[in-house]
């Protein structure tokens, strides 16, 4: 499944949810004068805790395509060190830094988005 029915079929299912997160791009990079942070947005199955779907807004579709190559199918509750450490090695790019950090970012995310879910509510006044 590709495109546009993929994204379809992740909007029709309550346990997908989107987290992101954002990092400052160094100078260095090429892109830094357009966007000056580079962002990572994830779609992850609640049901399973693992990335259904994932983008980002480095440059090139390739740096895109690869990104997701090593993100996609990952569990967000299990081994967080070795997904972190896996875009580390493998992305070697400029951009490299704020990826992880974006990506750590969006992790964090996730984890409280989780953790607020699984808390009893609140009452608002007590009798």
């Amino acid at each position: 499944m590709h495109g546009h029915d993929r994204i379809q079929q992740l909007f029709r299912d309550p346990g997908v949810v989107l987290v992101s997160g954002y990092a400052r791009l160094p100078d260095t990079v090429a892109s830094h004068s357009q966007y000056q942070r580079l962002g990572v947005v994830l779609a992850v199955d609640t049901a399973d805790d693992r990335i259904v779907a994932a983008d980002t807004t480095l440059l090139t579709d390739l740096a895109k395509d690869f990104f997701r190559a090593l993100v996609e199918g990952s569990s967000v509750t299990e081994d967080l060190s070795g997904l972190l450490r896996r875009v580390q090695t493998r992305y070697a790019g400029q951009s490299g830094a704020a990826l992880t950090t974006a990506l750590r970012r969006c992790l964090e995310t996730y984890h409280h988005l989780r953790e607020g879910a699984r808390s009893p509510e609140t009452p608002d006044s007590e009798e």
